[in-house]
């Protein structure tokens, strides 16, 4: 049965041909003679019939080829991406101390008769310690136990701005290394109102690994022991994850800061672990929806282990023998993530295609979405043996049907040995925290073919400076506010603002913050290039206003409008037009004196005083380096009453 393939033009030789003729008086009123004989008319005859042919060779192009297109483009078809939710487990107290080993089976039911399965991504000690209170400590003591503690509320655990010896203190109910030397605590990263970090181009380029160092450290016996972090997918509290914390191999012999209180005096919990910043270095300082226990991630994912593979001739009459006997195999399900693929024990290699491959080549070629695998022909690969038997450990799973509802139920679908209890399943409750995401089908040729059209658009080398500002604001893992370009004597300065929420009020870089994106351009600018990376260079402002307020204003807060307003007028990132304050740009007193008169408490200012660290002040304007942007460090108020009349109540 042979496939019907698109025609893209339906014209043959015949109708070519005609076309020319009709068109040949629009260009030459001479020309008249249309017979065979004719030496142009002879020319047209074998246009037409190269333009057929070259028709009939276009309307050959199947899937296959345009595979081929993207392989030589050095693309391929993205697979099918798994949905990750995150859960908790609830456990009665004689299970506390457990192991939960990953790839734990889940069960997941969404609806009436779906059915999904997931499984745990880490390894998780469970406890029945519950986090009772969270302390914030940066010079003055802020309580986040409420925060924490409700949902849809995010607390900033170290403040706005984070300097060394910043710490905050977690209270549990009671001692949760009382039943085991391990502690896996969740941080939940609020980023709803960040932009999401630059995706990974490549698994070449290594991630981003922040400047900042911490300690942890839990409160026994009325002295802080040093614990010991075995896994930190948090990456020092810059995202959402768990961190695994083991007292047994803490490093005893380091002596806690002295200079810390040992607790805050409102603290009130049974037993208290604290994390103290050692080595500030946040663009964004930490701001978390919650710190909790039992708390993991599970992926819709199911590994599956020496399952015996169905050749395709078995299952289908039409296919003949001689065509797949012994060379196309199904797995038992679809779709397939990550397989590795056995002939009679022995491992086979997965290559992209037989193009390479030699007649003793032990290959095969993995069709992902269908969950089929296909051997070589005895040309290009490697043809198994006659009732050879074949078989497969893979991962199966992913699409958008596993991005199941916070409402679905979660069970246990096989305790395993973690568990010994017959009936551990019905005793563990498993609370999602929230709905699983992250779940796409895999790309078809068509989309592939579109995001390669894109991705061609974009400049992947540095030559002008337009590729160095874009270049390096699409630097993989950070979120990167503006960026600007400086040339001077062929060296390039490149200046990077992190991106920062509009109430932070200076973002700066940090050492491998700028490495990360050093090392980025690196790679894709000319041999011949001096590229310096650096931050903006802050101009310190300190700034005295003084007139009169609005009488009806006078008894409410207007000091701090009068701060926000300046605050939001001169934000590298927010302020200005909103695209934040241009580098270089001086700022101007009178502006500066009609956007605190813009407030609706402000009735007039008599007199504004600016001092700038840094800058060139004058009667008139701030001036500062074509790098510079302005920091607001403080905003002095002295408003008295008005007493015009139009301002009464």
């Amino acid at each position: 049965m042979g496939l019907d393939l698109p025609e893209l033009d339906d014209r043959e030789y015949e109708a070519l041909l005609d076309q020319a003729k009709k068109l040949i008086p629009a260009y030459s009123d001479e020309w008249t003679d249309f017979n065979p004989h004719d030496p142009g008319i002879t020319i047209l005859e074998v246009l037409a019939w190269l333009t057929e042919t070259h028709t009939y060779q276009l309307d050959q192009i199947t899937e296959e080829h345009r595979k081929k297109y993207l392989q030589l483009l050095g693309y391929r078809q993205r697979p099918p991406e798994s949905a990750t939710a995150t859960i908790r487990f609830d456990v009665p107290e004689r299970f506390a101390g457990t192991r939960l080993p990953a790839d734990t089976k889940l069960s997941v039911t969404d609806g009436i008769d779906e059915r999904y399965l997931f499984e745990t991504d880490k390894p998780l000690v469970v406890t029945t310690a519950c986090v009772d209170s969270v302390i914030g400590d940066s010079g003055a003591v802020s309580n986040h136990s409420e925060a924490n503690a409700a949902s849809g509320t995010y607390y900033r655990p170290f403040g706005r701005r984070v300097e060394a010896d910043d710490t905050v203190y977690i209270g549990f109910d009671h001692d949760p290394f009382s039943s085991a030397n391990r502690l896996s605590l969740h941080v939940d990263y609020h980023d709803e109102d960040l932009p999401a970090p630059s995706a990974v181009a490549d698994e070449q380029h290594p991630p981003f690994e922040p400047s900042v160092e911490l300690a942890w450290e839990h409160h026994c016996d009325g002295s802080w022991e040093r614990l010991a972090v075995s896994t930190d997918n948090t990456n020092s509290l810059y995202r959402s994850g768990i961190i695994e914390l083991v007292a047994d191999e803490s490093d005893l012999s380091a002596e806690p800061n002295s200079s810390l209180p040992s607790l805050p005096d409102t603290a009130t919990a049974a037993t208290w672990i604290r994390c103290r910043v050692d080595r500030p270095g946040y663009e964004i300082p930490p701001q978390l929806d919650g710190i909790r226990t039992n708390v993991v991630t599970a992926t819709h994912a199911v590994s599956v282990d020496h399952e015996r593979l169905v050749p395709v001739s078995a299952e289908s009459e039409s296919v003949t023998d001689s065509q797949f006997d012994n060379q196309t195999y199904r797995f038992a399900n679809s779709p397939v993530l990550s397989a590795t693929v056995y002939v009679d024990g022995e491992r086979y290699t997965e290559v992209p295609n037989f193009d390479a491959s030699g007649p003793e080549d032990c290959h095969y070629v993995l069709d992902r979405p269908a969950g089929r695998v296909t051997f070589g022909d005895g040309f290009n690969g490697a043809v198994p043996p006659t009732n050879t038997t074949v078989s497969a450990e893979y991962v199966y799973g992913g699409g958008e049907r596993g991005n199941v509802s916070a409402a679905a139920n979660w069970q246990l679908d096989d305790p395993g040995e973690a568990f010994d209890a017959e009936h551990a399943a019905r005793e563990i409750d498993i609370t999602p925290l929230g709905p699983a995401t992250g779940g796409t089908d895999g790309e078809t040729v068509t989309e592939a073919l579109h995001r390669v059209r894109r991705n061609l658009d974009r400049p992947a080398r540095a030559v002008t400076t337009a590729d160095y500002r874009r270049l390096a604001a699409r630097t993989p893992g950070l979120r990167i506010g503006r960026t600007h370009v400086a040339v001077d004597s062929g060296r390039a300065t490149v200046i990077v603002v992190p991106y920062a929420p509009a109430d932070i009020p200076s973002p700066e870089p940090s050492v491998a913050f700028l490495d990360t994106v050093r090392e980025y351009l690196r790679e894709r600018t000319l041999l011949t290039d001096r590229v310096h990376v650096t931050g903006p260079q802050y101009v310190r402002l300190e700034i005295t206003v003084s007139g009169e307020v609005r009488q009806q204003y006078a008894p409410s807060g207007f000091e701090s409008a009068i701060t926000d307003a300046v605050e939001s007028y001169l934000h590298p990132l927010h302020g200005f037009n909103g695209n934040g304050w241009p580098l270089g740009r001086p700022l101007e007193r009178e502006a500066l004196r009609n956007v605190i008169e813009g407030v609706d408490a402000v009735a007039r200012v008599s007199d504004l005083s600016i001092t700038a660290h840094g800058g060139t002040p004058n009667d008139d304007r701030v001036r500062i380096d074509e790098m510079g942007l302005f920091s607001l460090e403080r905003v002095t108020v002295d408003m008295h009453p008005s007493t015009q009349r139009g301002d009464r109540l």
